[in-house]
């Protein structure tokens, strides 16, 4: 299984670098509008909705959103606005998540869930194209970041890991995997800062935005860990040998890309 999601993640992050560091934003807002389409297709999945046609209407409202949310994100009060109520959503669904954990499986579909869909897939790709527009650096780093908390996290977890994080809804994590994460991020983040050429203080504010990102990543993982608990899948697709579905890949940017863009906007960038 390991070496099946290496040889899946080398190609995926190669063409994603090549990608982000080559292209115009027009072409990465296509690009995200297509990893976001295949996205719904298996969010109305986990929202109990099993037949094809629906879930493809399901995917081009999504996709609508999209596109006509993303006309109005250059004003910033707006997408302020938007990105504050999905950071306020993240953390009031990671609290449920912990104190209730997972419902009853169940098969039948969820109005709820499919308009939480809503909340989940469009404000990431109006966070990512608003870190785009300060600098194709941030916009990767961004998402380099997520890559590099699921390393920290998994060599952590793997040599020190002990002490169950959340075993009702993903009984792999632990608390020393998320130790790792925050740690390894931390180093990276510092790096960035230094790229970037911050100014001192700055460079601590990442640091902090960083450390908070990193909790909010994990909390986009264990949302859709239990979605799929709740509904009876192991994985949310099958297109990535490896690694499952979409959305098992971008788990952690639907949450953490919208708290970097809000909290980068108004300490680092100012606008």
């Amino acid at each position: 299984m390991l070496k099946q999601r290496i040889l899946t993640a080398i190609p995926l992050i190669a063409l994603v670098v090549w990608g982000l560091l080559t292209q115009p934003a027009e072409v990465i807002f296509y690009a995200l509008l297509f990893v976001l389409s295949i996205g719904a297709w298996e969010w109305a999945r986990l929202s109990g909705v099993t037949n094809p046609l629906l879930r493809a209407v399901y995917a081009l409202i999504v996709l609508v959103g999209i596109y006509f949310l993303n006309q109005f994100a250059h004003q910033s009060q707006l997408l302020h606005s938007i990105l504050a109520l999905t950071v306020i959503f993240w953390f009031v669904a990671t609290y449920i998540m912990f104190v209730k954990g997972p419902r009853q499986q169940s098969t039948e579909v969820s109005i709820a869930k499919l308009v939480i869909g809503f909340v989940v897939l469009i404000p990431p790709v109006l966070a990512l194209m608003h870190l785009r527009e300060q600098g194709t650096g941030w916009l990767f780093f961004c998402l380099s970041f997520v890559w590099v908390a699921d390393s920290g996290a998994y060599f952590a977890g793997k040599k020190f890991g002990k002490v169950k994080l959340a075993p009702a809804l993903s009984p792999g994590k632990t608390r020393e995997g998320l130790y790792g994460a925050v740690f390894a991020t931390s180093v990276y983040s510092y790096a960035a800062g230094m790229y970037f050429d911050l100014q001192v203080i700055d460079i601590l504010m990442l640091l902090i935005i960083s450390v908070l990102a990193t909790f909010v990543s994990v909390a986009g993982d264990l949302f859709i860990s239990l979605l799929k608990r709740e509904t009876g899948l192991k994985d949310t697709g099958r297109i990535l040998p490896g690694h499952g579905g979409v959305l098992d890949r971008i788990d952690s940017v639907t949450s953490s890309a919208p708290f970097f863009a809000l909290f980068l906007s108004l300490v680092i960038f100012n606008v």
